[in-house]
């Protein structure tokens, strides 16, 4: 594997740069933090009123996950996806980010894919060139509420974004919750030619027992919202009894 290929976990970054002692400090500091929210420019809590969010993290996060270089190639090798499930029209998406020192920002290409057993499939819709806007330093997490393109959902469906790293080191991580109470997908889309098996895997795979990721969905309702594990997820089922 190329070196310049490695998956980055910021918490390793840590480990390198600052010692055991700091990265002990640093990962308690992080996994006891829910996230910090900071102003990001022209974004709202709420990025497409009425949408509702669908996440799988408990709000906790530990490190974060890059990849760069080699592990970027277009148009989305290097992406990361979390699996949701909705009726209606997906139109927003928050991620979850943190920083390691000043590293350059840099925008990023937000996706929607269909389902296609169990993985990512077809493109549903792609919005491009998102500047996230400022990311916290690590260990802080920062929630950045993003319009997209909206797209019709009706089931399961993937969303997740793109940023290419592929001339820089990674400018901002994606937060990770180890220890939630499950339920998520956490999915990264590994490039050919750098020793891991190519294709849509779970990040577990990589960086180690993962529950989920911080990446949500806004869904505006066309229809009830539906979340596995969601009051959502009951009524949409009643529903469907009623007709």
């Amino acid at each position: 594997m190329s070196r310049l290929s490695i998956p980055l976990c910021l918490c390793l970054l840590f480990l390198f740069s600052s010692g055991v002692r700091a990265f002990d400090n640093a990962a308690g500091t992080a996994g006891s933090s829910a996230g910090e929210r900071v102003p990001v420019g022209g974004a709202r809590d709420n990025p497409c009123t009425p949408a509702k969010l669908l996440d799988n993290h408990d709000g906790t996060f530990h490190c974060g996950y890059c990849w760069q270089y080699g592990g970027i190639v277009p148009p989305y090798y290097g992406a990361f996806a979390e699996e949701f499930e909705a009726n209606g029209v997906a139109c927003g998406i928050q991620l979850v980010l943190t920083r390691f020192f000043e590293y350059p920002s840099g925008p990023l290409d937000a996706y929607v894919w269909s389902n296609e057993a169990g993985l990512p499939g077809t493109v549903l819709g792609v919005t491009r060139g998102i500047d996230p806007g400022p990311v916290a330093l690590f260990p802080r997490h920062s929630y950045h509420d993003l319009p997209i393109e909206a797209v019709p959902v009706d089931g399961i469906f993937f969303a997740g974004y793109w940023a290419d790293w592929s001339q820089q080191p990674c400018g901002y991580f994606l937060g990770e919750d180890q220890d939630g109470p499950g339920g998520g997908q956490p999915l990264t889309n590994i490039a050919p030619g750098i020793g891991y098996p190519t294709g849509w895997t779970d990040v577990s795979v990589i960086w180690g027992p993962t529950q989920a990721m911080g990446i949500g969905a806004w869904v505006r309702a066309e229809g009830t919202p539906v979340d596995r594990h969601s009051w959502g997820r009951i009524k949409s089922l009643y529903d469907e009894t009623r007709r």
